[in-house]
């Protein structure tokens, strides 16, 4: 059975699930995704103190859903509802005034998962002979992914333009494997730059189309330089992008095959929590009655 095929609760009946866990956790955690339960909870539990521990995430099938339900929330036990980034974040826009609705600084929460700590736990993992300080050098994972994060940041800039320009269009959701190459079944896939090149052209052409050359590039102009100080590693998808890049890297080192669902779930045991620190403040602040509005 597939993750898609999992019975999930619909939305209304995901909200009163917090009710049964009230008693049992310090606090409700909402968030966007379904079927991610496990991983959320390893990522969570990390984060907790004293012994604390959540028993229950609480998935609300969508953006919208989250916040509903965070405008509306009136329990008494604290709650903290979590949205992604996503193409906001190349654009600056921030859901704002909502009471402890925390925004990731990333695309999404996987994003945190792309870690070479945790890669290399991994691969220690999956090859049972290899000592720590030999699975993943700093240097060779710094020379797979720092050339290809340029491009994909620029590959993220286009998309975050043509949501503006053409909403319609489809971008994120054409995913990576619409930019590899796999040349050999022993090498694995690889980021064609060309395949990325007419990815970007396709859609420029058809923004272009919509709204003029000369206001698609002013778009693409302003986005670039909102977006001059974010990592490529926080602005790219993790989940349809980083992550499945980073099974054929982890592939190209020991044998074997894991699903997203999977590597997601051991990733969140060893990734580095330091890009999570305000997440983790926002957490306990919550937990100990605290609150802070979205901003």
């Amino acid at each position: 059975m597939s993750l898609d095929e999992i019975p999930s609760w619909s939305a209304p009946a995901s909200e009163s699930i917090g009710l049964l866990y009230r008693e049992l956790q310090p606090i409700e955690i909402y968030v966007e995704d379904s079927n991610s339960e496990a991983f959320y909870l390893e990522l969570f539990n990390r984060m907790m103190v004293d012994g604390q521990q959540i028993k229950k995430i609480v998935p609300l099938h969508g953006r919208d859903h989250v916040l509903k339900n965070c405008s509306e929330y009136d329990g008494e036990s604290p709650a903290l509802f979590l949205i992604d980034g996503d193409l906001n974040l190349l654009l600056g826009e921030r859901e704002q005034g909502y009471l402890n609705l925390f925004q990731l600084n990333a695309y999404c929460i996987e994003n945190y998962l792309f870690c070479c700590e945790a890669a290399r736990e991994l691969i220690v993992e999956g090859s049972g002979t290899v000592k720590r300080e030999d699975a993943l050098p700093d240097h060779e994972w710094n020379n797979y992914f720092d050339p290809i994060h340029p491009e994909l940041k620029q590959l993220f800039i286009v998309f975050a333009a043509a949501r503006k320009a053409k909403p319609s269009l489809k971008t994120v959701s054409n995913g990576l494997s619409s930019i590899v190459t796999q040349h050999t079944r022993a090498a694995g896939p690889v980021i064609d730059m060309g395949k990325i090149i007419k990815l970007k052209s396709d859609i420029s052409d058809e923004c272009i189309k919509e709204v003029g050359e000369q206001d698609w590039n002013l778009l693409i102009q302003e986005i670039t330089e909102l977006s001059k100080d974010l990592r490529p590693m926080d602005v790219v998808s993790g989940k349809d992008y980083l992550l499945p890049l980073l099974t054929f890297f982890i592939r190209s080192k020991v044998t074997g095959s894991t699903s997203i669902p999977s590597l997601m779930f051991r990733l969140a045991k060893y990734c580095s929590l330091e890009r999570l620190e305000n997440l983790k403040n926002a957490l306990h602040e919550v937990i100990n009655g605290k609150t802070f509005v979205s901003h």
